[in-house]
């Protein structure tokens, strides 16, 4: 199951969720506030721009290994 986060549009309070691909945000609550006035906050994956910097996939050093 994927990791989404949500931000709830009462308190402000930005928090993650476990749902199946496709689930919604239904029968979601907010931890802090216990309200349902939620919105899917777009993220993105740690180390997604390593590779534009560097000219390489970011994953290994560029040379010859034995």
């Amino acid at each position: 199951m994927p990791l989404y986060e949500y931000r709830c549009l009462s308190c402000g309070r930005v928090f993650e969720a476990l749902r199946s691909l496709g689930a919604g945000i239904s029968g979601l609550e907010c931890p802090d506030c216990g309200r349902g006035d939620l919105e899917k906050e777009y993220s993105t994956f740690a180390g997604s721009s390593a590779g534009a910097t560097s000219g390489g996939s970011g994953c290994a050093p560029r040379g010859r290994f034995t």
